[in-house]
């Protein structure tokens, strides 16, 4: 998933059971009804908090200090021109020693939206950050699309993708902002390990899908509603827009490899992240990274809520 190849190149490139109510309603299950005492206006809320005060931290602290102190040890960070980088100690290793490591970022929260127990979450954050494409250090605008958990009333960041982005006055379509409902519908007694391996196992069917059928139609058939993407530096939404900015010539052949996965105890929001591979025969082969936000719909169906890559290098011979 994959971005644009436009955008690569300018980087450096199961049905749920349904509960007893509708999104709003109570629901009868114990589980149901602790969720219910969470107002999920007030999750987003913090979450937003938390993620602009991480950037504050990094203003005042430094990015090693403020940013280390933010990942989750588990983390995963994809930053322009590296593989994926798996846990905190990498990513910290990285942006200490790498020289097209980022040297400065900071962002303010754009989009938030959090799992319907409130231990997981996501943001969209618009700023800058300072890399060395080869011409010294220079402030570029960007783009953070950003996985968080929440443990002990701390919110730590597990996946984080960045790349440069065009400044967007106003960035944000109506009914793709942060979301203003109280409660969504319960998912009761869902399974985590499961869970995980459903989305796995969704993305990878994304992932025939374009190859099978053409990037551009999964794309729009695997989007929610009110899915964000971005190509070209640009916010793209919905399905239809999305399917349109991605959609490649007739001989072209996106794929990509979903390698990791989460989601919260409450099983309706989730993330991927993977490796993808462009093959265009007249432009040749470009290597990309991504993270994929995932979204149970009412349905119970699994559909992308947001969708943000940066290059890599090309595998090992």
């Amino acid at each position: 998933m994959r971005n644009l190849v436009l955008f690569a190149l300018l980087a450096g490139t199961s049905l749920a059971c349904r509960g007893a109510t509708e999104p709003g309603g109570v629901n009868t299950s114990s589980e149901a009804s602790d969720r219910a005492n969470l107002d999920l206006r007030e999750e987003r809320a913090s979450l937003i908090a938390a993620g602009n005060a991480v950037s504050d931290a990094i203003a005042q602290q430094g990015l090693q200090s403020a940013f280390g102190a933010a990942l989750a040890d588990n983390a995963l960070f994809l930053s322009p021109r590296t593989p994926v980088l798996e846990g905190r100690a990498a990513a910290l290793s990285f942006l200490s020693t790498n020289p097209v490591a980022p040297s400065a970022i900071g962002w303010q929260v754009i989009v938030a939206d959090v799992s319907n127990d409130g231990t997981q979450g996501f943001t969209w954050s618009q700023g800058t950050f300072t890399i060395n494409l080869g011409g010294g250090p220079t402030q570029t605008p960007g783009l953070f699309l950003i996985y968080w958990r929440r443990t002990a009333d701390e919110w730590h960041i597990a996946a984080l993708s960045l790349n440069a982005a065009a400044s967007q006055s106003n960035p944000i379509a109506d009914g793709f902002g942060t979301p203003t409902n109280k409660h969504r519908r319960n998912f009761p007694q869902t399974e985590v390990d499961e869970q995980r391996a459903q989305l796995l196992s969704v993305d990878a069917a994304f992932s025939a899908a374009s190859v099978s059928g053409g990037t551009g139609p999964a794309f729009a058939a695997y989007a929610a509603p009110n899915a964000i993407a971005v190509g070209g530096g640009e916010l793209i939404f919905g399905p239809d827009a999305i399917g349109e900015a991605f959609t490649t010539g007739p001989n072209d052949v996106v794929s990509w490899v979903p390698r990791f996965s989460d989601v919260p105890a409450s099983g309706d929001l989730g993330f991927t992240v993977g490796d993808a591979t462009f093959v265009f025969p007249e432009a040749g082969t470009f290597y990309t990274k991504y993270l994929t936000v995932w979204q149970k719909q009412d349905t119970g169906e699994w559909k992308f809520r947001s969708d943000f890559g940066s290059s890599r290098p090309a595998p090992a011979p």
